[in-house]
């Protein structure tokens, strides 16, 4: 009994240690989203897909369909909109690197806001000065699974087994 509720408790605190905020991003931001930014000098951390990069003199920007975070401030693997922003950093980010679909996350003041036509649409946006950028690394794609019942089990046997192939398989029964 000892044992099983201390191997459970060190596997809650392993686990725990996973879900951690990473330091440049750390601190206390408001909960507001892009969609409900005004424009004033308010702290926040935002992330999201990059869109577009915008090489500037300076500075370079990316603009960002804003998704909300998980418990490590990384955006959550969702089609959810909360919001388009602009978040510009001193130096030069590389657009081979900062290629549209990259998740960030960002930590810096909401610099006021601006407009930017899509297609017909002027679509108006904050524009955040960043203290802190997160690039993180791309998530590994789930390989497809062919499942199929196995033909030699059907109903008047009991359930019948689920066998899965990783790639396309010739099945035995199956004419040409």
């Amino acid at each position: 009994m000892i044992r099983t509720s201390l191997l459970l408790s060190s596997t809650l605190v392993l686990l725990s240690g996973c879900a951690s905020i990473p330091e440049p991003l750390r601190g206390d931001f408001p909960t507001s989203t892009p969609a409900q930014a005004d424009g004033n000098s308010q702290a926040v951390r935002w992330g999201g897909r990059v869109i577009d990069v915008l090489p500037e003199s300076g500075q370079t920007c990316l603009e960002v369909l804003g998704m909300p975070l998980d418990a490590s401030a990384r955006p959550l693997d969702l089609d959810a909109d909360i919001g388009r922003f602009r978040a510009c950093k001193s130096g030069f980010l590389d657009p081979a690197v900062f290629i549209s679909g990259r998740e960030v996350t960002i930590t810096g003041r909401v610099d006021g806001d601006v407009t930017r036509q899509i297609g017909d649409y002027s679509y108006r946006m904050p524009k955040v000065s960043v203290d802190a950028l997160l690039l993180w690394p791309e998530r590994p794609e789930i390989e497809q699974i062919r499942i199929h019942s196995d033909p030699f089990f059907g109903p008047w046997w009991g359930p019948a087994p689920v066998v899965m192939y990783p790639w396309p398989l010739a099945r035995p029964h199956e004419r040409r």
